[in-house]
């Protein structure tokens, strides 16, 4: 985004510079039409700049989650910046949608933006902004707390990303010591884990009920914009994937429990080999990112030229080291319209996956640069996952570059539908729990663990926790989405489903789908959900015929690759 109003000097980090420019806008008298656009594109513009300044702290908090002074300065900016951004852009907001032109507004281009807007202003509430800024310190001690765990393990000292490699090895006995010293690691951190999620669920419900909300879960969907569905279709989603899926992944297991020769499949075991080669794609981060940008340039070069942009940009941070905070983004740079992609490559299958996932969400960031409507560049993760679960499949058939032979090919290329199929047993538990959690607020750990025992139960794929009750109560603490962005996640399975259509539409017809996808991307929000599925070329569906579909289709898939 080209600043047309701010000069390239002009600095966020000092709060009186931002409490006068947005005093400057609160004060700005709105005489026409043509006033009321110029002031909303100036608003977006300071937007713009702020949350890139953001971003970057945000981006070193985690590049060095051990590292106490980037979490303070994070927390800084958002205690004093960020909140009062968030206090006035309320009455900004209002001024905006409260103005006498908003009607005459071009309605193809600020339909969608009205809507957002009114949502925005539904959900504010002044006494949340200090709850806000303590919630997002508190939800930050996650990744801190993760980061610091190391595991010794066969002489040497792993994080837990890196113990993850182990749970692929052929020899079982390394498999089930792995997996063990993972939960005792673990194990060592639930009391602080839990005690901290008691003190956001102590917060977040005090949120919702400021708002009048009776819990929080219908807040969040409020605050989330989910406009296209409500909370029981959602519990409809849980079903047909316990009918549908859940089913098909018993048959896989089984299968796989013949294959490897074993009475029961494990915990330890669900990771394990069904022909005792373990895939290893690449040496190194450099290699990494090499192939990473020929496969993506074979789908298309456009979309490897941008990976190497923010390679040359060094907007890439993809290894794993100790002192790194868990897990995988892509932080859109709203100003600059690139974005960065952080993850934790440790040399397996499924950093590949990561980092094609990441590619299509930088490449979303990308398409919509020119936008300068901050509602329509921050897409909805229905929208987002879309865009990143896309590539995970469209990418698949290139990733030849990471295997010479045909037979690693074929075998990464299944673990990726098979990956796919798993997504949604776990997506679902993770938000069925959620929506417990919160539709219970005053329940006792004992409760919560029991509760997370029960849906691992009513989604398990036939994998055998007898005598690991302890263990599978803990599954949840390692899924930082819980603690650091509530309800984001069953966005997961919703995009999955899309991106199955996506990768079924292309292999029928490459040429248009890939037409297709960036047509999507280049949208933004500026349109519907409904209807950037529709401009995709597939349903905004999870019904359960819907999913039957798509799962035949997958299965008809491995098949072919077997």
């Amino acid at each position: 985004m080209n600043r047309i109003y701010y000069s390239d000097n002009f600095q966020v980090e000092d709060i009186e510079s931002v409490k006068n420019e947005l005093q400057k806008l609160l004060e700005k008298d709105l005489k026409s039409v043509e006033d009321l656009e110029k002031y909303i594109d100036k608003y977006n513009e300071l937007s713009a700049i702020v949350e890139e300044v953001m971003a970057w702290k945000y981006i070193k908090m985690t590049r060095f989650a051990d590292q106490e002074e980037y979490s303070k300065d994070f927390n800084e900016f958002y205690g004093t910046i960020i909140s009062e951004f968030n206090r006035q852009s309320f009455h900004i907001n209002k001024k905006i949608y409260d103005s006498l032109y908003i009607s005459k507004l071009p309605e193809e281009r600020y339909k969608n933006y009205k809507l957002i807007l009114k949502n925005d202003i539904d959900i504010f509430e002044e006494k949340n902004i200090p709850l806000q800024i303590e919630e997002n310190e508190l939800s930050n001690q996650y990744g801190e707390i993760i980061s610091k765990i190391i595991i010794e393990f066969q002489g040497e000292s792993y994080t837990l990303s890196q113990m993850n490699r182990f749970l692929k090895d052929n020899d079982r006995k390394i498999r089930e010591e792995a997996w063990k010293k993972i939960y005792v690691a673990v194990s060592e951190k639930k009391s602080e884990l839990n005690e901290l999620f008691n003190k956001l669920l102590k917060i977040r419900v005090e949120m919702a009920k400021n708002k009048n909300f009776e819990n929080y879960r219908d807040y969040m969907h409020k605050a989330k914009g989910r406009f296209s569905y409500t909370p029981e279709d959602l519990y409809k989603f849980h079903e047909s994937v316990e009918k549908v899926i859940v089913p098909m992944l018993r048959e896989i297991n089984e299968k796989k429990k013949v294959k490897i020769n074993l009475d029961t499949l494990r915990p330890w075991d669900t990771e394990a080999s069904e022909d005792g080669k373990i895939l290893k794609p690449f040496e190194n981060e450099k290699e990494l990112l090499e192939k990473g940008i020929s496969a993506l340039m074979d789908v298309k070069e456009e979309f490897g030229s941008k990976l190497r942009y923010m390679a040359e940009k060094e907007f890439l941070d993809l290894g794993n080291r100790k002192g790194k905070a868990p897990g995988g983004y892509n932080y859109p740079l709203s100003e600059s319209g690139a974005a960065f992609i952080f993850m934790n490559a440790v040399g397996v299958q499924r950093d590949v996956v990561t980092l094609m996932h990441e590619a299509g969400h930088a490449l979303h960031s990308f398409a919509t640069k020119d936008e300068r409507l901050m509602s329509y560049k921050e897409t909805p993760s229905e929208v987002a996952e879309l865009a990143s679960m896309s590539m995970e499949f469209i990418s698949m058939d290139k990733w030849q570059r990471f295997y010479e032979k045909k037979e690693d090919f074929k075998k990464a290329q299944k673990e990726q539908i098979i990956g796919a199929l798993q997504t949604f047993p776990w997506v679902m538990t993770v938000d069925a729990f959620q929506h417990w959690i919160y539709l219970n607020p005053d329940h006792t750990q004992k409760e919560r663990d029991a509760k997370f025992e029960e849906l691992m139960d009513r989604f398990n794929t036939k994998v055998n926790w007898q005598g690991l009750a302890n263990e599978k109560s803990m599954v949840w603490l390692k899924q930082l989405h819980i603690f650091e962005v509530p309800f984001y996640y069953i966005e997961y399975a919703i995009s999955q489903l899309g991106a199955i259509g996506m990768y079924k539409n292309y292999k029928q017809n490459p040429e248009t789908t890939l037409i297709k996808y960036e047509e999507f991307l280049s949208l933004g929000y500026s349109k519907s959900i409904e209807e950037i599925y529709e401009t995709a070329g597939i349903k905004f569906d999870f019904s359960e015929g819907y999913i039957s579909e798509l799962a035949n289709f997958l299965k008809g898939e491995l098949e072919k690759l077997d």
